[in-house]
């Protein structure tokens, strides 16, 4: 099993919360550490980033915001997923928290079984190696090319004009969607499920999907501007990509 002894990172100052998840995480496998507030969690994860496979963070902590750590932890490693937990529910704070780095959110209070399917999926995502396809459906020395872009499948590597660009692993998993399905046009609602993995409508939001796509065509074509029609918006349908 894929998320067995993969190494968590657990950072909430309430001990309540942190048992419970250490309990339901353990229980599928996770080796487990905690931080009660943000100086633990900087210091820890400064000395062991290298071998954490993901972060749980809250956002509320006594001495730090969360969203500070997460910029911090994603400026160290920008591939490291992190999940945010946060009892701020409005469209603003689930947009912030994205924009910090975040690649899942959960309002608080939460079912400990969603969370540990939430990080099972990340993982999964993450450091399965995906299936390789090139251009014309063929795997290429590894890699598929479009135009000026090389992504590299089985170490989740994209390249733009020979520079190679750091994405979350939720940027990487929708760009890889979006060029795999190239001309077609997929719905906020479609691209939530697919990439996200999720049927759910509750936690379907289509703010999270555009901010997403406004990361990713910054992070792409900050290389190859002229590449930043490929990402193509249709009003009222939903986005695709479309070769130049």
């Amino acid at each position: 099993m894929i998320t067995n002894h993969r190494r968590v990172l657990l950072v909430d100052d309430e001990t309540r919360i942190r048992n419970i998840l250490r309990m339901y995480l353990e229980f599928e496998g996770f080796i487990v550490e905690e931080a009660s507030n943000g100086t633990q969690a900087i210091e820890r994860y400064g000395e062991n980033h290298a071998n954490y496979d993901l972060i749980v963070l809250d956002w509320l902590l006594p001495d730090m915001n969360g969203i500070e750590i997460c910029k911090c932890m994603k400026q160290t490693q920008p591939d490291i997923p992190i999940l945010l937990l946060s009892g701020r529910s409005e469209e603003k704070d689930r947009i912030e928290g994205f924009e910090a780095g975040a690649d899942d959110y959960v309002i608080k209070p939460f079912s400990p079984r969603e969370i540990v399917l939430r990080i099972q999926n990340m993982i999964t995502r993450v450091y399965s190696p995906g299936p390789y396809v090139s251009e014309t459906g063929d795997l290429l020395n590894n890699a598929f090319k479009i135009g000026e872009i090389v992504l590299y499948p089985s170490a989740r590597r994209v390249m733009v004009k020979q520079n190679e660009i750091h994405l979350t692993p939720k940027e990487y998993d929708l760009l890889y969607f979006l060029i795999t399905h190239q001309e077609k046009v997929y719905s906020r609602e479609v691209l939530h499920t697919e990439v996200w993995k999720s049927s759910h409508r509750g936690i379907y939001d289509r703010r999270t999907v555009d901010t997403h796509i406004k990361r990713l065509r910054d992070k792409l074509f900050s290389y190859y501007p002229e590449g930043n029609g490929w990402i193509q918006t249709l009003w009222g349908h939903g986005y695709m990509f479309k070769k130049i």
